[in-house]
């Protein structure tokens, strides 16, 4: 039997570090995300990485010094699911024939900067389930968006999906 691999978005580290879940406050949350990552349950992908060690904050030096394996998005099976994700976000249609997404939605998710296609495509490639607070756009499909969520294109990659606080469940984090 395998085991579930979480990919996470970015905002599953800057989003606690500075809301919910202070160093100072809630070491064993660290904690706890130090050890699956370690232990392989948790994936960071390498544009995710990059991201984060941007700051000078305790959070980047905290990432930094974690020992872990980045993901890399460049594979080719992965390069195969962005391009379908690109395409996708350029051509999907509601079933209403609204288009789903804009010219600045392709040109958002195309930008290299940005990783939120290549975590679909990465989730979808590898099997993982992608972890992130964006939440689903309710009314995607009734006007064409702009902003495209990594929820709404994961449900159309069949990709598995949840927030930071499914993936707590899913390993059995508890505070102590």
């Amino acid at each position: 039997m395998s085991r579930e691999v979480f990919l996470v978005d970015a905002n599953t580290f800057i989003t606690p570090y500075k809301t919910y879940y202070p160093f100072d406050m809630a070491p064993s949350f660290w904690g706890f995300l130090q050890m699956h990552i370690k232990k392989g349950n948790i994936a960071v992908m390498s544009k995710v990485y990059d991201e984060v060690i941007k700051g000078t904050d305790d959070l980047c030096k905290w990432f930094k010094d974690i020992e872990f394996t980045r993901v890399d998005h460049r594979t080719p099976d992965v390069l195969r699911v962005y391009a379908q994700v690109m395409s996708y976000i350029q051509n999907s249609e509601s079933p209403t024939g609204v288009r789903l997404y804009s010219d600045k939605a392709l040109n958002e998710w195309a930008d290299n900067s940005r990783a939120d296609a290549w975590l679909v495509a990465v989730a979808k490639a590898k099997g993982y389930t992608l972890i992130t607070f964006e939440r689903p756009n309710s009314s995607l499909g009734t006007s064409t968006s702009a902003h495209p969520k990594i929820p709404d294109v994961a449900s159309a990659f069949d990709v598995r999906y949840g927030s930071l606080y499914d993936m707590m469940r899913g390993l059995g984090f508890a505070f102590k």
